[in-house]
Parts: C-alpha cells; structure tokens; sequence
C-alpha cells in the first residue's frame, strides 16, 4: 500500500509523529501516532509499534503491530511473523509471514523462504528466496548459493553465481563461501581475491583463512600480515596463539605474551607501546595539565557530528572522537573500529595518523580496534594513558573524557583549538612533571627524559648518571640517576 490509499490529513499526522520522535518528544508523537491511526492510517501504528519496542514495551508493541498488520501493513505482518516464530508458533508465523509475502515485504519473503527451507520444501524455498533476492535481499542470493553449494557436493557453478551477487551487494559470508566454492574448483587465486574481498567487508574468518593459505603457500610475510588483521579487526584468539608462537620462536617473551593475553585480557602494555608512550609521557601530562586548567571542572556536553566540546559557557572545536571505554567489560574500543563511526566520519578520519604511525612502528596498541584490558590492575587508568598517549601523535590540545550511559562507559575526546593555551615549557613545572612521568613508566626513566628535551626543541647532553637539556629560551634542565638507572636529582635553571 502506498500514501495515497490513505486520507490526507491522517498521513501529515503520522509525519509529524515520526519527526517528533526524532526530536526525542516521544510523549507528542504518542499522541499523533494515535490521531492518525483513528483518522485513517494503519502505517501509523506501525510505526508506534516499532516506537514502543524501542522503549522496551513489547507487549504494546505487539497490539499496534497485529492493528496495523490487520490492515495489509506488510511490514507490520514480517514484526508479527517475527513475535510468533520466535516464541514457537510456527503455523502462526507462516501466515503472517506469507502476509507479509503477498505485500511485496522483503524481511517477510526471506524469512518465509527460510520457514519453508527448515519444513524440507525445497522447491518453494527457492522460488521465495528469488522473489526476495529481487526485492533487494542480499540474503536471499547468500541461501540460494548455499543451498546449490550443499556442502561442496552440488551445483558449484549456480551456487559461484549466487555468492557472487551476493557479495557484490557487501554480504561478507557469501564472499568468503565463494572462496570455499573457487577452492573446491581448483581456483586458487579466485579463492584468495574472495576471501580479500570478504576480509574488506567484515567476515571475521576470512583473515585467518588467508593467512593458512598463505603460510600453506610458503609466504610467511603475507601470513603474518592476515594473522595480524584476524587479530587486530576481529579478535581471533586462534590467530592471537599463532603469532605469539610466532614471537616466542624468535625469542621475544614480551611481545610473545602480549599477544597471547590479547584475547582474554592485557594486564601490561606491549613493549613498543612503553617506548612510545614513555617518550612523550611528560609532554603529554603538560598538555592535559594545561588543557584542565582551560576546561575547569564544570559539566561538559559534545556534538561529535559538529567536532564541538561546550563547557563553562564556552564551545571548542575541532574535537576528535579517539574511542571509549567500557566500565562493564573494561575493554577499549578505537572510533574507527565502532559500528556507529568507521573511518570516514569527520571525527573518526583523524585517527588515520594514529593507526598508520602504529603500523609503521609496530604498535599494536594502536591498531588494534578492541583491547580488553581488564587484567590491569587499573583497566579505566590503563585505557586513559593509552587516549593521551595516542593523542599526542595528532597534535592540538590534549584528551578530555566523559563519563556517557549513566556512567557505564567514558568517551574519549581529543581537542584541537587554537583558542585554547599551548603547553610550552616551564622550568618551574619541568622536575614535577619529569617524576609523575616516571611513575607511570618506571622502566626507562631515560627514555623519558630524552623524549622531554626533544620534544621542545632543547639540546642533550648524556653521561652514565646524568642527562642534561638547554632549551632555546636559555633553561636548563639537569637529571641525575642513580647506579640502577633511577631519577635521583632534578634541577632546573636558567
């Protein structure tokens, strides 16, 4: 059914419940949602069923849906299906399904088909799949490849052809099912371009599938490179105990560790990530010193669409969105790795430099999308100096976090403003600074030092227990280090 079978007025006032509702007036759009049903409009309960389950009230739901459906709403019947295959009603779901069928609903053909398939009709669930396939089902052509490929023992070639339009319309597991179907021809270079084809769209599989094949093949540089991206983009554990294999073959205990504890929770930063971090630790606390001081203490709201922070009256811009924390199950996720962003969102597209530096360096904190850091003793402090660290490598002002979903996680906001201070160096902040950095990476206090005299520009000169920096405004700083390497003195002077 389209507009034009209803009256009039009774469709403006489904429209203006829709808008409402997208403004987040559920209350008025209640309210219009009701009047334009009444007037005339069936697709308005519709969408007020779909309203209240959004609001979890699935039993109100239920009743505008079947109002709605009783009205020749096609997709009002799939949600009714939907309710009664799920809770067993199995000759229930038919008929509302083929309702839904018979109304031109995708969702409807395709789960019809599948009924169908379950009950052993093989036929009929074919023939729907392929009215779903033209109604735009990506879906359908998946199954009907799947149902030609029968394992590897049918129709090959129809089920290759399926797969194909499938895959063509970003469906991840008929491109990596089509490798399957190029392996069993004997294609093996069909066989990799799909199952790259599959990685790219999100297949969790496809990666470490490639990176079998190519160790299969005898080129370990490409197999270490899809082992990396099993781990990285989708979490694979198998992939994770391989390349800590890998590790400890060489030698390396530390990376060899990190990796094996990727899956299941870090408790310590990978060696590559400390070097980084520690070298840019005491500019980085500065910057987050400075950026406190200009932000206050004051509530904060932000606009990512708009890459603003409003606090104290004031708004910043330039913000980039650097992931989120999760207080519930301690794991960090990168704005490029969230469902919600991806890369090219103008608040995500900056993280590009974080990701390429953490490539071409080796950091796998930084490319990684997911970390679960719950075996920190501290996940929530963990996941903070990652953000600043990691900030640091695009410049601006420095990291500020929200607490977000009534406190069960924390954004993270990097600031790029030039209205906001600049975090030069101050002789009298520069020993503090120089002992909370530290602290924080205690296993190369040098390092630290280094990485504060380059960062602003000084010169150095070292000793076995002394490091010295002169800075272009005449400061000088002076670190003295004990036998063992620790920080035992600190002067600054001009």
């Amino acid at each position: 059914m389209t507009d034009d079978q209803y009256p009039p007025a009774a469709v403006g006032l489904r429209e203006r419940g829709r808008e409402a509702e997208r403004q987040g007036r559920w209350a008025e759009a209640e309210g219009l949602f009701r009047q334009a049903f009444e007037a005339g409009d069936p697709v308005a309960a519709y969408h007020f069923g779909n309203g209240l389950a959004d609001r979890g009230d699935d039993a109100g739901a239920e009743t505008w849906y079947r109002r709605a459906a009783e009205q020749g709403v096609a997709a009002a019947a799939f949600e009714m299906g939907y309710l009664e295959e799920s809770r067993g009603g199995q000759d229930e779901a038919e008929r509302w399904y083929r309702r839904a069928a018979d109304g031109g609903d995708r969702s409807g053909t395709l789960n019809l088909a599948a009924l169908l398939e379950k009950r052993g009709d093989l036929p009929a669930a074919m023939d729907l799949f392929r009215r779903a396939w033209e109604l735009g089902s990506d879906k359908a052509a998946f199954n009907l490849g799947r149902l030609y490929d029968d394992g590897g023992k049918g129709d090959l070639a129809t089920a290759a052809e399926w797969y194909e339009r499938a895959a063509e319309r970003g469906n991840a597991g008929a491109a990596y099912n089509l490798g399957h179907v190029r392996r069993d021809q004997g294609d093996t270079e069909a066989q990799v371009a799909a199952w790259r084809r599959a990685a790219d769209l999100g297949e969790p599989k496809a990666a470490y599938s490639l990176a079998v094949e190519f160790r299969r093949q005898g080129d370990q540089e490409s197999a270490a490179t899809w082992l990396r991206r099993a781990v990285e983009e989708f979490g694979d554990a198998t992939a994770a105990g391989v390349l800590a294999e890998s590790y400890e073959g060489r030698g390396d205990r530390d990376l060899a560790m990190f990796w094996r504890n990727v899956p299941y929770g870090l408790g310590a930063y990978s060696p590559r990530f400390e070097a980084f971090a520690s070298e840019g630790s005491v500019a980085a606390i500065h910057r987050q010193d400075v950026l406190g001081e200009a932000l206050g203490d004051g509530d904060v709201s932000f606009d990512v669409d708009e890459r603003t922070l409003t606090t104290g009256g004031r708004t910043y811009h330039g913000v980039t969105l650097l992931g989120s924390f999760s207080h519930l199950d301690r794991t960090w996720l990168w704005a490029w790795a969230n469902q919600h962003y991806g890369d090219d969102h103008p608040s995500v597209e900056p993280l590009r430099a974080i990701r390429e530096y953490g490539r071409d360096h080796d950091v796998p904190e930084l490319t990684i999308g997911r970390l679960n850091l719950s075996g920190f003793p501290q996940p929530h402090q963990a996941a903070t100096t990652m953000a600043i660290a990691a900030g640091a490598l695009l410049g601006g002002n420095g990291v500020h976090s929200v607490r977000i979903n009534d406190g069960r996680g924390s954004v993270y906001l990097h600031l790029d403003d030039p209205e906001l201070p600049v975090a030069a160096y101050d002789p009298l902040k520069a020993a503090g600074l120089v002992m909370r950095a530290v602290e924080v990476f205690p296993s190369d206090p040098r390092r630290v030092v280094r990485g504060l005299v380059a960062h602003y520009g000084g010169m150095i000169a070292e000793a076995p227990d002394v490091i010295q920096g002169r800075f272009p405004e005449g400061h000088t700083l002076t670190v003295g280090f004990t036998s063992d390497g620790l920080v035992k003195a600190i002067t600054s002077e001009r």
